[in-house]
């Protein structure tokens, strides 16, 4: 047995039996419907009606803020002092670069493969009403961060548990819905992202080096090494050094893996009717999923939640050390998250994959191989230039993913040097094992510790929902946006 399948054989076999007891599911209608999916539907559509639709009439603004095109007038002429340490440009492509990667190009691709056609029409569906959980979230992690001895900020669910429930009963509650979302990141990360970016960047180079002929075909952790190494270098200089990365690689990668997916449909224009009217037919009538419509619906929104993080907070940790003091401004920025990597980039993926018929050469689940073949269509080389699209995607996200379990950890273990170093490493060390293990496995266990997320953060913000709101309106009304539809928000 050689290392691949040794570690293969030790580390599947514990991701199944986590998998399986985090997706707790009941069944509807012969369909399997699973509390945490069910969960993070809920909270998108409840945040999205109590922010009136905010999605649709706040995208104007958030686009203006990015932009530096909107000026905050005071009209007292004082300005609270800034602190944080990214600008809203950095954060934004972290977050980005966190979930628009391989959580779209894999995540897309194996949706497709067992969902169909009609899960694109449901993952635009998620990714619209997802950006009102975002808002809301991020709004939250900005205003209740904490600022550390050295300057540095700390935010995220942890901290605004802790300090939104001040309630007589929440206050006992807060502390220990804090540490169980805390450890629960922690594992997302270590058991979630790494794992499932460098598995899939692995499967990537496996296919373009000959398949089984190649040398990564029982010696991923070669790669795996490489890429962790990589990593440490980058990770050790802190958010500073990952939002230069990422603000810098994001933006590119993103427009050039779009512009390919584009070049894909145009070469395929003659089908392009045809296609869109199926994605539509089947987003209702799907013929190729057990259960029907729903279980499609399910499977578009378990894509989409888990590519746009939306409800689990993550975004929140990485926006509270932007350079800001304007928490509502930041949530309006942060909408636009969701909208990049699922509305244009998961669904730029899924659609190339079935403009492409793609997806009719597989049987099962299947993820980067199944969007390679799709850009193979119209180049023979085209899947090289994809895998170095996906390998900057991994990178910023891991790099991404990184930070957010050292924040975890550094709010369970205390601040200070030796003990982030002691998550970096173990970060790094998973990393070659996710690229030994297989695929079913990595998904399972990817989607599983990382949507459990949405347990304790949600929790908080269900229950600050009232805070969201007070501020939205405060924002609105003192800078003007919004309309009319602003003085009736409850």
């Amino acid at each position: 047995m050689n290392l691949d399948a040794a570690i293969d054989s030790l580390l599947s076999p514990i991701a199944d039996k986590i998998s399986g007891l985090i997706f707790f599911s009941v069944t509807i209608g012969g369909v399997k419907v699973e509390f945490l999916i069910a969960l993070l539907i809920f909270a998108a559509l409840f945040f999205t009606i109590r922010t009136g639709f905010i999605g649709f009439w706040g995208f104007k603004h958030a686009v203006k803020l990015i932009t530096d095109n909107f000026e905050h007038n005071n009209p007292n002429g004082y300005q609270r002092k800034k602190k944080g340490e990214l600008s809203s440009f950095q954060a934004l492509s972290a977050t980005i670069s966190a979930s628009a990667g391989i959580g779209n190009v894999a995540g897309s691709a194996a949706a497709v493969s067992i969902g169909g056609p009609g899960v694109i029409f449901w993952m635009i569906v998620a990714g619209i009403f997802s950006m009102a959980l975002k808002f809301s979230e991020v709004l939250l992690g900005v205003k209740f961060r904490n600022t550390n001895l050295d300057g540095t900020v700390s935010g995220g669910p942890m901290y605004y548990i802790i300090a939104g429930l001040r309630g007589k009963y929440s206050a006992k509650i807060a502390p220990i819905l804090a540490k169980t979302y805390a450890v629960c990141c922690i594992f997302a990360m270590i058991g979630g992202w790494n794992l499932f970016q460098i598995n899939a960047m692995t499967a990537q180079f496996t296919e373009i080096t000959g398949g089984e002929a190649s040398i990564f075909a029982d010696n991923g952790w070669i790669l795996g090494t490489i890429v962790a190494l990589i990593t440490w270098f980058t990770i050790i200089g802190g958010i500073k050094a990952i939002g230069k990365f990422t603000s810098k690689v994001t933006p590119v990668m993103c427009s050039l893996y779009v512009l390919s997916a584009f070049l894909v449909c145009l070469l395929n224009i003659h089908h392009l009717p045809e296609t869109v009217v199926l994605i539509i037919k089947e987003a209702f009538s799907p013929k190729a999923i057990t259960g029907g419509a729903f279980a499609c619906l399910l499977w578009g929104f378990r894509r989409a939640m888990f590519a746009n993080e939306s409800g689990l907070g993550t975004a929140s940790i990485a926006f509270s050390a932007v350079n800001t003091n304007k928490p509502v401004a930041q949530a309006f920025i942060s909408m636009l998250q969701p909208f990049v990597d699922t509305v244009i980039v998961g669904v730029a993926t899924a659609f190339v994959i079935v403009v492409s018929k793609a997806y009719l050469t597989v049987d099962g689940i299947a993820g980067i191989e199944l969007t390679s073949k799709a850009f193979g269509t119209i180049c023979p080389f085209f899947p090289i230039i994809l895998t170095i699209m996906a390998s900057c995607f991994v990178l910023s996200t891991m790099l991404c993913g990184s930070y957010y379990g050292v924040k975890a950890w550094n709010f369970l273990f205390g601040e200070g040097l030796n003990k982030t170093r002691t998550f970096q490493i173990i970060y790094c060390i998973c990393i070659i094992a996710g690229s030994a293990m297989n695929f079913q496995s990595i998904i399972n266990l990817s989607d599983a510790v990382t949507l459990f997320l949405a347990v304790p953060n949600l929790i908080a913000v269900f229950a600050l929902s009232g805070v969201i709101i007070k501020e939205l309106k405060r924002y609105c009304l003192r800078y003007e946006v919004g309309g009319r539809l602003v003085k009736y928000l409850k």
